[in-house]
């Protein structure tokens, strides 16, 4: 009877000890933003990041440009910009008129 009790003490003591360790590293991260389980250096310059997105989604404006705007950055003109200061030279797929 209690070995019973030890053992659903440390499964008790585990699972809050789990809900303390999600709970502290939800913290840290913003649901709202689809890049920040990644590092930004592996986002930014890794195989699977910015540059893969871009080539794999040549219509920003459906995917980056109005999560951006929202956040504040600004569509089009934030990647001309952050393309600028990189000296990055590439020409921006531009939305098609209607």
């Amino acid at each position: 009877m209690k070995s019973k009790r030890v053992v659903r003490t440390l499964i008790t003591l585990g699972l809050i000890a789990a809900l303390i360790a999600v709970l502290y590293a939800s913290q840290n991260s913003d649901p709202s933003n689809p890049h920040s389980s990644v590092p930004e250096e592996t986002w930014i310059h890794g195989p699977k990041g910015h540059g893969y997105a871009v080539m794999n989604n040549q219509q920003p404006w459906k995917q980056c440009y109005e999560c951006h705007e929202k956040k504040g950055l600004g569509g089009e003109v934030y990647c001309q910009s952050c393309h600028d200061q990189s000296g990055v030279n590439v020409l921006i797929p531009q939305k098609p008129s209607q």
